[in-house]
């Protein structure tokens, strides 16, 4: 199965990428639903399991700013992170098999929502319900 880890920046994507590589999956750092979020004539092609990381726009503006990142810059600013994360929960619900990830506590938590998440698609079973932190 291959899988592709999007969302917004400051989620943690790249972290989660590497982490799943380690345990041997194979994944991709952005890809179809990132291009949805500007495109709605864009459709799922269905060759692969997403991941969307989601976390609230504070926690990813924390994040960039502890990776040095220009919170002015196009993607970073707070009204940019709040449009992105409407939209990656919109492009979530139009992909036949996607999974939200609550990307807001720790590097181990969100691993472990994910393995969690790719586990219950392995199965067929009905996504665990997202904890959301809109705080």
């Amino acid at each position: 199965m291959r899988i592709v880890v999007d969302g917004n920046d400051g989620t943690g994507k790249s972290t989660l990428v590497e982490a799943l590589r380690a345990l041997g999956f194979s994944v991709s750092d952005r890809g179809l639903p990132t291009r949805m979020t500007d495109d709605d004539a864009l459709a799922d092609t269905g060759d692969a399991f997403y991941l969307i990381l989601d976390a609230p726009v504070d926690v990813c503006q924390s994040r960039l700013a502890q990776a040095g990142k220009d919170l002015s810059e196009q993607y970073h600013t707070r009204e940019d992170l709040t449009h992105y994360r409407a939209r990656f929960r919109e492009v979530s619900r139009r992909l036949r098999r996607c999974r939200e990830i609550d990307s807001s506590g720790t590097r181990e938590e969100t691993l472990a929502a994910a393995l969690r998440a790719l586990e219950e698609a392995r199965l067929g079973q009905p996504p665990s319900p997202v904890r959301r932190t809109d705080i």
